[in-house]
């Protein structure tokens, strides 16, 4: 069965939008990634994540659901610029791309969507458009930064210390030497290990607690274009994380898809009308 929307027919969406299939998105983008990844990191690790669990959700067969290709381009702070290959978009740009793309989708009569993020910058920009979507649509789209759902499994087999996964670092890095993208590890450098580790800010997108925004690159500026440390990566810590995020996106895929306000008050679900969340 054909699970991507772009190689189906107007009649057969008709029936996934009678279905109440779940949707499903990415964006990632187009920046420099230090000297030994390729520009195109966040995009290749979103769309192949895409693609892997398309096929988990096939074979698990509960949920019917739709995957649109993963978006290649977004917001980077300017300061990247400083090395070549980061094409950037201004935030609000993004956001209005995003709420249109959503949109179109809502009107459409889709319901249910998830957004895969695949880079770090564009978080706060995509919870905001989830927010004016609910105004503007009556939906409430899910916006996932998938790579985190793996952090209890990758930090029982990452080899580095804190510091060494936040841009280019030993996370990514692993990642696309799993998905087997050739990479040149002469090319990988420890200078930009970020050291600084507080109450307030982690240092590190894996280990410890961010309890404020402050963007790493300015309180640990860059001097390769990385901020992590890739040295310590292997294909294995990458299988590991991608596994255990993708177990965890089936189940979050389900318990969102099924979860609707009706059918949740005559189940016993818990609503907190006060929920800040």
């Amino acid at each position: 069965m054909e699970h991507r929307f772009e190689y189906l027919t107007s009649e057969q969406l008709k029936e996934h939008i009678a279905r109440k299939s779940l949707l499903i998105m990415g964006i990632g983008t187009i920046e420099e990634h230090g000297a030994h990844l390729p520009t195109g990191t966040d995009l290749f690790i979103t769309q192949r994540f895409m693609d892997d669990l398309r096929e988990r959700l096939a074979a698990d067969g509960t949920v019917p659901f739709l995957t649109l290709p993963a978006i290649w381009t977004g917001y980077s702070a300017k300061l990247m610029q400083a090395w070549p290959g980061t094409i950037r978009m201004d935030t609000r740009t993004v956001m209005d791309m995003m709420r249109q793309i959503i949109g179109s989708l809502a009107e459409m009569g889709f319901d249910k969507i998830i957004v895969l993020n695949g880079h770090g910058h564009h978080t706060e920009l995509l919870r905001v458009v989830a927010r004016e979507l609910s105004d503007d649509h009556g939906i409430a789209p899910a916006v996932v930064n998938f790579l985190y759902l793996g952090a209890k499994e990758y930090n029982q087999v990452r080899k580095g210390a804190a510091g060494g996964s936040i841009h280019g670092g030993e996370d990514e890095t692993s990642v696309m030497l799993h998905y087997g993208y050739d990479i040149d590890p002469a090319l990988y450098t420890d200078k930009d290990h970020v050291n600084v580790h507080t109450d307030f800010v982690a240092g590190d997108n894996f280990i410890g607690s961010t309890r404020v925004f402050w963007s790493t690159w300015h309180y640990s500026p860059s001097k390769t274009g990385l901020l992590g440390d890739p040295t310590p990566s292997t294909a294995e810590t990458g299988r590991v994380l991608i596994e255990a995020c993708l177990e965890q996106m089936v189940r979050f895929a389900g318990e969102y898809w099924r979860f609707r306000p009706d059918a949740a008050r005559s189940v016993g679900y818990t609503l907190r009308v006060n929920d800040t969340d």
